[in-house]
């Protein structure tokens, strides 16, 4: 296990410097647009698409059939991705709420504890997402998933727009705060309900895939 986790660092070793100089320039779009958070979305986001990096160089290399004539099983091979994706996740979770926070105390533009709250929210939005994608992803592989890639991510910021229009359309009250501080602590529980059921649902896909 420890193996698959190393080898997809490996993978994403090259993109070391490409990362660097993109969070350079996230910040840069930050400070002037006065807005840590938008700091912490693009690098939760972009650190969570590195899984998808990985998938991509294992279906070009045909990783999974080499893996697979070695003392590994296919139930590691999934809980490999969800742990790196994990890890991803957290470390630009971490990296980018240091960084708007010491962004939000220079500037005086916003509460730092407001943006680990966000870093979190936006960290579980990453894992809800991809607790939808990798299941995808195992199933079809990165190439022919395109499309659905995009309809897991599109979707749900159009269904929110077009809620929040309807909502003003027939002047129904949005929700409050008691409304929103419940989902707040409801929607963690939810995102580990649909790792659980998406890890469940990836192993028993690649379970019964043709390598």
């Amino acid at each position: 296990m420890a193996g698959l986790f190393i080898k997809d660092l490996y993978n994403i070793r090259k993109y070391v410097k490409q990362i660097g100089l993109t969070v350079i320039l996230f910040a840069f779009f930050a400070i002037n647009l006065k807005s840590p958070s938008y700091l912490v979305g693009m690098i939760v986001m972009m650190s969570s698409m590195l899984v998808i990096t990985t998938m991509s160089y294992d279906d070009i290399a045909k990783w999974d059939k080499y893996a697979l004539t070695m003392p590994i099983v296919r139930k590691d091979i999934v809980l490999s991705k969800y742990i790196f994706l994990f890890f991803t996740v957290v470390t630009g979770t971490v990296i980018s709420g240091i960084a708007a926070m010491i962004m939000s105390v220079v500037m005086k533009i916003q509460n730092p504890m407001d943006n680990l709250l966000s870093s979190g929210f936006i960290a579980l939005i990453a894992i809800f997402m991809f607790s939808i994608l990798l299941p995808i992803l195992f199933k079809y592989g990165v190439e022919k998933a395109r499309i659905m890639m995009f309809a897991v991510f599109a979707i749900p910021f159009l269904a929110v727009v077009g809620l929040v229009k309807l909502l003003e359309r027939f002047n129904i009250p949005k929700p409050g705060m008691e409304q929103l501080k419940m989902f707040g602590f409801a929607f963690p529980v939810i995102v580990l309900i649909a790792v659980f059921i998406s890890y469940n649902l990836s192993v028993k896909i690649y379970s019964k895939k043709e390598l």
